[in-house]
């Protein structure tokens, strides 16, 4: 495989370690972007580029990986509609692509960046998560959490008449816990807290929520709902067009949300509102859960040969 380096030259790629795919559009349109990051460290786009989401500078789509220039210490990233976010090494994260409302954070001025602008009021960021057009960042040391973007169904777990936010603000979740990881879904935002228990915010139409209702974030006098497994959860998966959710414990994977087509890895059709067990063709251990609007993958491994 070749990328094209910041000097124009198709050179070998690096071996990659992240992969992160387009949102929010027909997978055939055309007008999707990808993210890797490679083992050096550095940033690689391609695809639509409409709103400058590819951070080279321009407006130009690509057909083939190209590094992002003046980025370095890239150790995650998130993609959402016709945005990027890149969290380096040092905690600190750049944003580019549209801020229409807010999804970069660069305030009401900035409308779209073709190149990488930092996000102010952010450091020491551990994780970062991107929604369909919103972004939420933790800092594991301080358990704090903050967001920027669309906050159409609170999935900011705050209410604001629809308004979103154009630059970050700090999330206030009043648990008492520690957050030790985050995740979002197209519209919903979700908190997973160092005694096992998971909280959500935001859409809940299929019930992605995980609480056993589909009443929206914005239709409930309480904001942030308590996500129902029984189970430790030790890490929660879904993606910026999805809207299923996944909740991975020590022994089992319990699914919520949207099932039109079996995204929820059970035989029966039909959206959920209350965490079900997903079903393995034998005993597995799952890592991590990734979703669209239409599948899921799952990574992990057979604890038994399975008899494959």
């Amino acid at each position: 495989m070749k990328v094209v380096d910041t000097d124009g030259k198709r050179v070998d790629a690096p071996p990659f370690k992240r992969v992160y795919a387009g949102v929010g559009v027909p997978a055939d349109s055309g007008e999707m972007h990808s993210v890797q990051i490679g083992v050096n460290g550095k940033v690689y786009t391609t695809g639509n580029n409409n709103k400058g989401q590819l951070c080279l500078g321009d407006l130009e789509n690509r057909d083939y990986f190209h590094e992002v220039p003046r980025i370095s210490n890239v150790v995650a990233a998130a993609v959402g509609l016709e945005f990027t976010l890149i969290l380096l090494e040092n905690g600190d994260v750049y944003g580019c692509g549209t801020n229409e409302v807010g999804q970069i954070g660069q305030g009401q001025d900035t409308v779209i960046s073709q190149k990488p602008m930092q996000v102010e009021k952010l450091s020491n960021i551990d994780e970062i998560s991107t929604g369909l057009s919103f972004a939420i960042f933790l800092d594991k040391d301080k358990s704090r959490v903050w967001g920027t973007g669309s906050n159409l169904y609170w999935q900011q777990c705050a209410g604001t008449s629809g308004i979103p936010f154009q630059s970050v603000r700090e999330i206030n979740i009043d648990d008492g816990g520690d957050i030790i990881h985050i995740e979002t879904s197209r519209e919903s935002s979700y908190f997973l807290f160092d005694d096992g228990k998971a909280r959500s915010c935001g859409r809940n139409d299929e019930g992605q929520l995980g609480n056993g209702d589909f009443i929206n974030s914005e239709s409930q006098n309480k904001p942030i709902v308590d996500v129902d497994v029984e189970e430790d959860i030790i890490r929660i998966g879904s993606g910026p067009s999805s809207q299923s959710v996944f909740f991975i414990t020590a022994e089992d994977v319990w699914a919520a949300g949207l099932n039109d087509r079996h995204q929820l890895g059970i035989d029966e059709i039909g959206s959920r509102d209350m965490p079900v067990q997903v079903e393995f063709q034998c005993e597995v251990s799952i890592n991590y859960v990734s979703s669209s609007g239409t599948h899921t993958v799952a990574d992990g491994f057979y604890i038994d040969d399975c008899n494959l």
